[in-house]
């Protein structure tokens, strides 16, 4: 039997250590937040874990247990050193306590924009007007040294917060937050402050994506706010709520995979309590560039016209889609 001192201990070991000991890849995604390599969503920060796809996390002693499946008396043994184990090092919370997150340099602005424009409006096939308006902004720029896309996030005193690297490469894909990035304040594609609406994404890319869908059919996509999370986590959406109280409605354009659909699952459970509206979209494809992509790739041919008739029709076969679905939406504008 372990006394409840020992169980405290086991807790509190430095979880980091335990995972860099037993050969897990490891990345860093932003000042104090680390990533699983081949699990991008279990993310571990301040000594605890967090695995948002699959809705479970907590301490190292959990970490032993839960994720990699250990009973209580050897997840124990393991983390205290016993039977001749690799003992793992006690958490230093005074020497690992969280900084505020800053960033130190932004990346130099390159003199032309060119290959940013061509990623992403040949290779993603964004609206050129839609990444003018980001880069007039002071939102976007193309960075001088490895060509990358950069996105700023800023706060509600125009702050930059988070900074976001993407690559240009058609061949090699290329993504990461820069240090001191804060989550919480990501790139936003636009805001609305007469709307009580916020549409949701996984990625900027999906975000801009849609609104080039919404203008192909004449729409404003600058009539709602519409805001990337960087992944299926809320903790941009939780900020973005707290910085505007007015907001009514949730809709969720998340990935039409296995872990958007579970986060959706997640946000409407937690935002419904708490008086929202949930509402989904539901893309075609993967996500909504993909359905950008695919939708001029087959009509290329043919007029601005005809492409806007037929993401109309897609539209439609999703409405027909969601009167299945548990929300029981449409497809939203």
């Amino acid at each position: 039997m372990y006394t409840q001192n020992q169980i405290n201990k086991a807790k509190n070991m430095d979880l980091l250590d335990y995972m860099q000991q037993r050969g897990y890849s490891l990345f860093q995604s932003a000042a104090n937040e680390y990533r699983l390599k081949e699990h991008d969503s279990l993310v571990i920060s301040n000594n605890k874990w967090k695995w948002f796809s699959r809705d479970i996390g907590g301490d190292t002693l959990d970490f032993v247990t839960k994720y990699e499946g250990k009973g209580f008396k050897d997840a124990m043994e393991i983390l205290l050193g016993e039977k001749g184990k690799e003992k793992v090092n006690e958490y230093d919370v005074r020497s690992k306590e969280q900084k505020i997150k800053e960033i130190a340099n932004l990346p130099e602005k390159a003199d032309n924009y060119r290959r940013l424009f061509a990623y992403l409006a040949k290779t993603r096939r964004i609206d050129p007007s839609i990444i003018q308006d980001m880069i007039n902004d002071g939102k976007l720029y193309q960075e001088k040294e490895h060509n990358n896309c950069v996105f700023l996030g800023k706060d509600a005193d125009g702050k930059i917060k988070y900074c976001l690297k993407v690559g240009t490469s058609t061949y090699k894909r290329y993504k990461g937050e820069i240090e001191g990035s804060d989550k919480a304040y990501g790139v936003e594609l636009c805001i609305a402050p007469e709307s009580e609406k916020v549409y949701i994404y996984e990625s900027i890319i999906d975000a801009m994506s849609h609104a080039t869908m919404i203008k192909i059919q004449g729409g404003n996509y600058k009539d709602h706010n519409r805001i990337p999370l960087g992944c299926v986590a809320d903790l941009k959406l939780e900020q973005f709520l707290k910085d505007h109280p007015d907001i009514k409605v949730i809709v969720s354009c998340l990935d039409n995979d296995k872990a958007g659909i579970e986060a959706t699952e997640k946000i409407k459970e937690k935002y419904t309590k708490k008086g929202y509206q949930i509402k989904r979209i539901l893309p075609i494809s993967k996500d909504f560039n993909d359905d950008l992509v695919a939708a001029f790739e087959k009509y290329e041919k043919k007029t601005m016209s005809d492409i806007n008739k037929d993401i109309k029709m897609h539209q439609q076969n999703n409405k027909n889609m969601l009167l299945e679905n548990k929300y029981n939406n449409v497809m939203e504008r």
